[in-house]
């Protein structure tokens, strides 16, 4: 799984906490917004203290979205100025793997910044460790032939309406309601198939390390996961030779992203908040 460098502590960034905000508002410029997307599994100590200085570093170059901090690591999409993205990113999180992705003009992407600190960074009811043994990582290309091999399980462990918006073609979506019922689906219909081998990928990496290191606790012999989610196969498949059908449901005002990361089409119902054509 993502091991990144130790996020930097409170004391290493002062002089952020004294930055003046330049504002909430995201400038508005001709072209939309880049969204930066990141997790990073590293115990983290001082977490108010790195909250105050993350907080204090989005604010003054008005960046918004959410950053998540907990003693496991960190869980972040922020959107703004790509410039300024690369500079916290590399200053407060050295290290990580950044998939980038794009807004249509006009839109914010996110309301506002919330940096919170959380008891996990993916809410799962089982905090990860970096030296817990996670699924093989399987790059985007080589992620193709794992999906035609027929005796490969593949699961898409998000949520089932993110999976109606675009999957894998051939993945069994795991349909579930929330992350955390990913557990309740392995014991429903995954008992009894611990030599199965598993393939699984989600939006950005973050849940199959989690659900990859479940299935391995629960004996499963041969688990893999798409390093770097969906997000990053887009960014290294050429749309030609993509597998991936349909667009990626996204947490944010964009609703979804197309295999070249631009916004999609699709939006949120109004009356029960699903994504719509």
């Amino acid at each position: 799984m993502p091991r990144c460098p130790r996020p930097a502590e409170a004391g290493t960034a002062r002089s952020e906490r004294n930055a003046t905000p330049a504002g909430s508002t995201v400038p508005h410029t001709g072209q939309g917004v880049s969204v930066a997307s990141f997790y990073c599994f590293q115990p983290v100590h001082d977490l108010p203290g790195l909250r105050e200085v993350v907080e204090a570093a989005c604010g003054s170059r008005s960046l918004r979205g959410t950053v998540l901090l907990a003693p496991e690591g960190v869980n972040a999409t922020l959107a703004g100025r790509r410039a300024d993205l690369q500079q916290v990113v590399e200053r407060h999180f050295p290290g990580v793997d950044v998939k980038w992705s794009t807004a249509s003009p006009g839109n914010p992407v996110f309301r506002r910044l919330k940096v919170r600190v959380r008891e996990e960074i993916v809410t799962f009811g089982r905090p990860l460790s970096a030296r817990t043994p996670v699924g093989r990582h399987v790059s985007p290309a080589d992620w193709n032939a794992l999906l035609a091999d027929p005796d490969v399980l593949v699961l898409d462990v998000r949520n089932g309406y993110e999976s109606d918006v675009g999957t894998f073609k051939g993945a069994r979506p795991t349909a579930t309601a929330n992350f955390r019922d990913f557990p309740d689906f392995a014991i429903r219909e995954l008992a009894g198939r611990q030599r199965q081998r598993v393939a699984m990928f989600c939006t950005g990496g973050i849940r199959c390390e989690k659900a990859s290191a479940y299935l391995l606790a629960q004996g499963f012999e041969d688990v893999s996961q798409l390093d770097g989610g969906i997000l990053k196969y887009f960014a290294e498949i050429e749309p030609a030779h993509s597998a991936f059908e349909g667009e990626c449901f996204v947490f944010d005002e964009r609703v979804s992203v197309t295999a070249s990361l631009e916004q999609g089409g699709f939006e949120l119902c109004g009356k029960h908040g699903r994504p719509v054509r």
